[in-house]
């Protein structure tokens, strides 16, 4: 874990009741954060808050559904009423379905869309006046690699993070001069529980995603919390408007759909 001086910083983590949000959410309490954990699953919102207690950490668990413009009204001013300040925002919350393209509703579109898009905006709204008021913040958005070309049976989560990034590059200009810096990670196939079940219902190949990624694996949850960490640091000071790629080289592979299983042996090299 790089040092990435967040003690006493105010950090708040949607959808972070499991998988990449909890990861995020432990990585920044064992920095010394105070981290506010949100999630439409209340149980599982305590539950993380209290592992991170457990461990000497500082969180507070609060239920919001962040599609809703109420919700996360409640959700800030309690933020403001108890800590005064927001230093970090992650947008982490997302939810996907897979089917073709003309079975989808109009219904599960809007679910979709409400979910991965239009809650980051009124998150990152209700946390821009926080921050551009203070003259400083960071918010870090969560896409997918997915957002970057097509995808069959996944049209409305694919674009909708197509949109998370023009949407994180969008506000990084509007705000870099008032010392808020909006980045993106987009993570490649990370083991969570959801993609533990794609596999297990056979939705998924989990062979064959290792087999067409470069490092040959899939990536963890605190690999992405590592990325975050980072880019909340004043160590990418300079960094906004990116989208950070953490797929173990997943997106930059354009070969065949194997990754050729081979490593370098010094011992044969000529020498220079």
């Amino acid at each position: 874990m790089i040092s990435v001086e967040v003690a006493d910083r105010i950090v708040l983590v949607t959808g972070s009741g499991n998988g990449i949000g909890r990861a995020i959410a432990i990585a920044f309490a064992k920095e010394g954060a105070s981290v506010v954990i949100t999630d439409i699953d209340e149980g599982a919102a305590e539950k993380v808050a209290r592992e991170i207690e457990s461990m000497g950490g500082k969180a507070k668990s609060i239920r919001t559904d962040v599609s809703s413009g109420a919700d996360v009204e409640r959700l800030f001013a309690v933020i403001h009423r108890e800590y005064g300040k927001l230093d970090v925002l992650v947008n982490n919350v997302g939810t996907t379905i897979r089917k073709p393209t003309v079975s989808f509703t109009e219904e599960e579109w809007d679910f979709i869309y409400d979910t991965n898009v239009k809650s980051m905006f009124l998150c990152a709204r209700a946390a821009g006046k926080l921050m551009l008021k203070r003259g400083g913040g960071s918010v870090v958005n969560i896409s997918s690699i997915l957002g970057t070309g097509g995808v069959s049976r996944r049209m409305p989560y694919a674009s909708s993070k197509a949109a998370v990034d023009s949407f994180t590059q969008t506000l990084a200009c509007e705000w870099a001069l008032d010392g808020v810096r909006v980045n993106a990670v987009a993570p490649g196939y990370i083991r969570t529980e959801g993609l533990n079940q794609a596999f297990v219902a056979g939705i998924l190949k989990e062979d064959d995603m290792v087999r067409r990624t470069p490092q040959a694996r899939l990536g963890t949850p605190e690999n992405i919390a590592d990325a975050v960490l980072f880019l909340c640091s004043s160590k990418a000071e300079y960094i906004t408007g990116t989208v950070l790629y953490v797929d173990g080289g997943y997106s930059a592979y354009q070969g065949p759909e194997q990754w050729p299983s081979f490593h370098h042996d010094p011992s044969v090299w000529s020498e220079v």
